[in-house]
């Protein structure tokens, strides 16, 4: 599955609102404005097509999606376009927190419903929605080291983190969770920390090639988005690695998050040194971000606290070894259609 397939590019709104008969009861609810930080994103495309299905049928409101473009000046300036379309509520992406706070308080104290995906943004105090990824980082991380350890058991282990080392809520999800794993199979493992390949692919490639070349020796690699793995994968067959031999570890072991149908071949090819992935369910998360923003319409649920709170949706380890290849690819039907 193509990651442009599905939507084009360049959108600052993408209206997501059918001419169906669901569309037209939308009408009569809320209209809701659902941020993604990137709609040429698979995850996010089909996140924003299940929002909009689910809050008409189950809420009888209105999705209007806006594309983040993976750039945080838009995902800022849209909060503006949120009071000027005459949106009852609001679930956001947002990567600038504190650019992005004065016009979430505005919209606030214009009586607009906000709360937000993924981190809690500043002390705005709006509820957050988020994907329960630390339980899978520490299950990808425990699952690593026990493959090396039973195929190289007197192999030191070196692991690595490729992603975003200053972002809070991908340190507490995704890169100490994974490396707790590690140590709890192995606490003499040596961690060389995150690397900040927050630039993308090509990033990511470039600081695999540099890294092996001085060192090796490194053995576990958890790639922090399907992006960035795309660099990695590439930067270990540039230095003739990135192989399993008919399911068991040479060099490496890579794990990657945002699975998708790419990952899938590579992940269950007993040849390639991918061999997990986090599985973050669009039709799940777009259901719970939904819920969530209707509980606070419906006051079940605070608009504002202090803190935050955060609400976590499931995750899945998609795994070469505890799940079957025929589970997994019901699950990425499932999800992505």
């Amino acid at each position: 599955m193509n990651r442009k397939s599905l939507f084009g590019t360049g959108l600052l709104v993408a209206s997501m609102v059918a001419a169906t008969t669901a569309g037209a009861a939308a009408q009569d609810g809320p209209r809701i404005a659902f941020f993604v930080s990137d709609l040429s994103n698979v995850f996010h495309q089909a996140q924003a097509a299940e929002a909009e299905r689910y809050a008409a049928e189950e809420y009888g409101a209105e999705v209007v999606v806006f594309d983040g473009q993976a750039d945080s000046a838009v995902m800022t300036q849209n909060i503006d376009q949120v009071a000027a379309g005459g949106f009852d509520a609001a679930t956001l992406h947002i990567w600038d927190a504190e650019a992005a706070t004065p016009g979430i308080n505005d919209a606030l104290e214009q009586g607009i419903v906000m709360t937000s995906f993924f981190n809690p943004i500043g002390d705005t105090g709006i509820p957050t929605a988020r994907s329960d990824e630390a339980s899978v980082s520490f299950e990808m991380g425990k699952q690593m080291a026990e493959a090396w350890k039973e195929a190289h058991q007197d192999t030191p282990i070196v692991m690595v983190q490729l992603g975003w080392p200053n972002h809070t809520e991908v340190n507490s999800g995704r890169t100490a969770p994974f490396a707790e794993g590690v140590l709890s199979v192995d606490p003499d493992a040596e961690n060389l920390g995150a690397l900040d390949a927050s630039a993308g692919q090509e990033a990511a490639k470039q600081i695999i090639v540099d890294l092996l070349t001085q060192r090796p020796e490194v053995n576990l690699i958890y790639s922090e988005a399907s992006n960035l793995t795309v660099g990695t994968m590439a930067g270990l067959s540039q230095l003739g690695r990135g192989t399993f031999d008919n399911g068991t570890p040479v060099t490496e072991i890579v794990a990657s998050v945002d699975f998708d149908s790419v990952e899938f071949d590579q992940v269950y090819d007993p040849n390639s040194s991918l061999k997990l992935s986090m599985g973050l369910p669009p039709v799940e998360t777009a259901q719970g971000r939904i819920d969530l923003i209707m509980d606070v319409i419906n006051g079940d649920v605070a608009p504002t606290s202090d803190p935050a709170e955060e609400y976590f949706y499931k995750a899945y380890p998609i795994s070469y070894w505890t799940m079957p290849q025929e589970e997994a690819q019901e699950w990425l039907d499932a999800q992505f259609g």
